[in-house]
């Protein structure tokens, strides 16, 4: 019901496009033709985005609490958002061509506007996590947990670039989920002091979920047969945690539903370096990104409740296609 009702709110959404006869004589260039083609698309990818992530981690819970598989569950959260986008593209399709089909006068300067799509696999560990009692009456601290992921992530982009530098809006995809590991956590409270504590944690004792919303800046370096390029971005990210268990301090909690199910807005950032193979009319690239993704929560029982902070970092290996926007 939920999808249905999204499809309804796309179809209202985006009107067909009138223009005058005037408009239609008038000639653009291609950076002012740019700037109306992402006029014309980005706010229903910024709204129906995160709408429909929200709706795809919900039904993924669900189908958790129903006894369906981890991988069920996230193969319904990816598909969720990855549908809103191609019906927002479908709907938004006739206003993107009549943008993109006005005349255009030469720019002065060798500028190539582009779209890309891309998968990105990775090599990540969840880092630094701190567990902090509502009433101060314990913490505790982990320092690593390796992680995995069930789907690499699928982002996309849209900017452009010179012969010097580019820049670039992405949307992105991923999710994560912890290892079955031993893990050692110091806990703390003034009854204990500090006690060093081993933890078998099962796999998917964390599922991590992201929207990455956000710029990337590079700088591009001469070429050599490829052109590669270097540079860093940063944005927001719409962050779900869940879990079976509630949380360290309740540990001993039997799975089976969901005990963990937050959603918070947080900061992502990264860097990266990478090669492209330009062409005419498109060009595929290959590139290296390391990356930190800032997550935050609430989990625990009323006893033991606690404040949950932790960083994702990765390397992810992008590869993917841009294809040319005129």
């Amino acid at each position: 019901m939920k999808l249905i009702h999204l499809i309804l709110l796309l179809s209202f959404c985006f009107p067909k496009n009138q223009q005058s006869d005037k408009t239609d004589k008038e000639t653009f260039t291609k950076k002012s033709l740019f700037k109306k083609y992402v006029a014309a698309t980005l706010p229903g990818y910024l709204f129906f985005g995160p709408y429909s992530f929200n709706i795809g981690v919900g039904l993924g819970g669900n189908s958790i609490s129903n006894g369906g598989s981890s991988k069920t569950a996230n193969s319904i959260w990816l598909a969720t958002p990855l549908l809103a986008g191609f019906l927002v593209r479908t709907v938004s399709k006739d206003i993107i061509n009549n943008v993109l089909q006005k005349p255009t006068l030469e720019d002065q300067k060798s500028t190539f506007y582009y779209n890309i799509y891309y998968v990105g696999p990775d090599i990540s560990s969840i880092k630094n996590i701190s567990f902090e009692s509502v009433d101060d009456s314990w913490n505790a601290n982990i320092d690593e947990v390796p992680s995995t992921f069930d789907y690499p992530s699928l982002g996309f982009r849209t900017g452009f670039s010179t012969d010097k530098f580019g820049m670039d809006y992405e949307m992105s995809l991923s999710g994560h989920h912890t290892k079955k590991e031993k893990v050692i956590y110091e806990y703390r409270s003034p009854q204990t002091g500090i006690l060093p504590l081993e933890q078998e944690i099962p796999s998917h004792f964390y599922m991590l979920h992201s929207m990455y919303m956000g710029l990337n800046t590079y700088y591009v370096l001469p070429d050599f047969i490829l052109t590669p390029y270097l540079g860093a971005g940063s944005g927001l990210l719409l962050n779900s945690v869940q879990s079976e268990y509630p949380g360290p301090a309740d540990l001993a909690r039997e799975g089976g539903s969901l005990a963990l199910d937050e959603t918070s807005i947080n900061l992502g950032f990264h860097s990266f370096f990478g090669f492209r193979l330009m062409k005419e009319k498109y060009f595929y690239y290959v590139e290296g990104r390391y990356a930190v993704h800032n997550f935050d929560s609430k989990s625990g029982t009323l006893e033991n409740k606690s404040i949950d902070t932790f960083g994702l970092e990765s390397f992810q290996l992008q590869f993917g296609i841009g294809t040319s926007i005129f």
